[in-house]
């Protein structure tokens, strides 16, 4: 695609603002912090966020525990408010981690209790405080950061970055693809020294989990479990309504499959997404469709995406999942952030998007309006280039 020199310039400028908030944090490294002289022995990983951001994460913490394996590794960690899913539910028993620290927002909502968590985090003596960057994270956040680790007594960090700024949003949403957030985050560890030469994914499902999920699919299509067609996953929810393509539409591209591929529909989601789920089942016979949205844990959803011929999504949590454990997606995407950062890891997948549109990009009306563009001609086409390489 050929960028307009106006658009060029604004993209060199946004280029150059972020460079220099990252001069600014290394001058504020070297001041208050020293450089790492000896192999750490107690490791602080600070690195907030849902499912999705926790599964781009997985093989930053992979490469941690390969260049430090002697080191006690802790993971920090917040999905939010109490009731959202993170860490905690995802990384249950892995190896690469000794134990995983999480609060919620409401418990930091005073200065009391932000101080308590600070004490608490000192008595453990780190060596090392590295901060997974999240892709929107502000300068005076990485400030603020810089201070609770000063306070924590540690006296060597990793990451404090700036990513993304919002200057000139419309013209980097319409002329930039980057790279997914996985490669992103293991590039900015290779700044500070920490290689890796291989991108890894590793997750502790359960042999429970495994049955239960083997039992679900053949209690549901019994005999014909192992008979011709194909098993499609479709996760019709996510965390923003803007972001959700109707449906309507997915009801309609479920019934596409059934038709034209003999496919069985596997709907995936959490309670949130009960009411998408039964529409889909509406409109599909009841032998075609079985709806678990809701009615599992992430990583029993994971089981039974293993099950899965590949994933049909709107931009969630579950499309990384997919990504992680080898299965093709085909995801829906809004402008809400810049495109190719949050695509699913990975060369088998579709990715649907919709830009240069006759709308700012920050309201939720125009990102609602980017996905509700994508056609159902181009979910079925879609489709039918992942089925076309199974």
């Amino acid at each position: 695609m050929r960028i307009p020199f106006i658009k060029k310039f604004k993209l060199r400028l946004v280029r150059r603002f972020i460079n220099w908030l990252n001069f600014i944090l290394r001058i504020c490294n070297k001041i208050l912090f020293t450089r790492l002289k000896l192999p750490p022995k107690n490791i602080l990983i600070y690195k907030i966020g849902n499912i999705g951001d926790i599964v781009c994460a997985i093989p930053s913490f992979i490469a941690i525990r390969k260049n430090f394996p002697k080191a006690k590794i802790i993971l920090l960690t917040s999905p939010g408010k109490k009731g959202m899913l993170g860490a905690k539910e995802l990384l249950d028993g892995v190896r690469y981690l000794d134990e995983i620290k999480i609060y919620y927002s409401d418990d930091i909502a005073s200065a009391r209790q932000k101080l308590k968590l600070l004490c608490d985090l000192r008595k453990s003596r780190y060596d090392l405080f590295i901060q997974i960057p999240d892709d929107w994270i502000k300068l005076r956040t990485l400030f603020r950061n810089m201070l609770a680790v000063k306070l924590m007594g540690i006296k060597s960090v990793m990451g404090f970055r700036i990513r993304t700024v919002k200057c000139f949003w419309k013209t980097q949403i319409d002329y930039l693809i980057e790279k997914n957030e996985t490669e992103n985050l293991i590039d900015i560890l290779k700044l500070y020294g920490i290689k890796n030469d291989k991108i890894e994914f590793e997750f502790n499902i359960s042999e429970e989990f495994k049955k239960n999920a083997e039992k679900a699919l053949k209690k549901k299509w019994d005999e014909r479990y192992d008979g011709g067609g194909i098993i499609v996953a479709i996760c019709p929810g996510g965390n923003y309504y803007e972001k959700k393509w109707p449906a309507e539409k997915f009801a309609e591209a479920a019934e596409y499959l059934k038709n034209n591929y003999n496919a069985k529909i596997v709907i995936l989601g959490g309670k949130n997404d009960i009411q998408n789920s039964e529409i889909i089942e509406r409109r599909l016979h009841s032998r075609n469709c079985l709806s678990l949205a809701g009615k599992l844990g992430i990583l029993e959803s994971m089981a039974v995406l293993k099950k899965c011929d590949f994933l049909l999504s709107n931009d969630s949590g579950l499309i990384h999942i997919a990504a992680a454990i080898g299965k093709p997606v085909v995801a829906l995407f809004s402008i809400r952030n810049i495109l190719g950062k949050w695509f699913p890891f990975g060369l088998r997948h579709e990715m649907l998007f919709h830009r240069f549109l006759d709308c700012d990009y920050q309201t939720r009306s125009c990102v609602r309006k980017s996905v509700e563009n994508i056609s159902i001609k181009e979910v079925k086409r879609a489709c039918d280039r992942i089925i076309s390489k199974l």
